[in-house]
């Protein structure tokens, strides 16, 4: 509706249907920028989240939530991607990375790095999918759950990491 702020229109409380647009200021072309259409087909987000080394050894205690759970729907994640910084020490346990919907239910497990940075004295990077494996099937319902990050126990290496994780939420109807 022509004259009608954007904050007072109704809220969209469910993913998008194909064909739905949304608008957008495209800042790129100017400083007050130009009022365009976005196809939802294209909407994904994709967040970075920056581990040092004490979180990465700490992961077994406490791990970090990529993902927030939102009541009602499930997290879709596309890909999650690691650039791993070596710095010191050479990792020397043999813990694997799990990520997961659930810290406390290993069945629910969305993949997992066997044997992390074991061994690795060199920058590496991973760049990981749910295949459909076993780590990609959920014994328990992932409704209503975060996506996390957690470790089998602690690491001992130096290291740090940059994590990009692909997703979307998705209603369940």
């Amino acid at each position: 509706m022509a004259g009608q702020r954007l904050t007072d229109k109704t809220a969209l409380e469910e993913q998008l249907s194909s064909g739905d647009l949304l608008m957008v200021v495209d800042v790129s072309d100017g400083a007050d920028g130009t009022s365009k259409k976005y196809d939802s087909k294209f909407l994904m987000q994709t967040d970075k989240f920056s581990l040092n080394n004490t979180e990465i050894k700490a992961l077994n205690t406490t791990p970090k939530t990529l993902v927030g759970a939102l009541s009602g729907y499930y997290i879709n994640v596309f890909q999650l991607t690691m650039f791993v910084t070596y710095a010191l020490a050479e990792e020397s346990s043999s813990k694997d990375l799990h990520l997961t919907y659930d810290t406390s239910d290993a069945s629910t497990n969305w993949t997992i790095i066997r044997d992390c940075m074991n061994g690795k004295d060199t920058d590496i990077t991973f760049v990981l999918n749910s295949s459909g494996s076993s780590h990609g099937a959920c014994a328990t319902s992932i409704l209503n759950k975060p996506f996390m990050m957690s470790a089998s126990g602690a690491f001992n290496g130096g290291w740090s990491a940059d994590v990009y994780v692909t997703y979307n939420y998705i209603k369940m109807l």
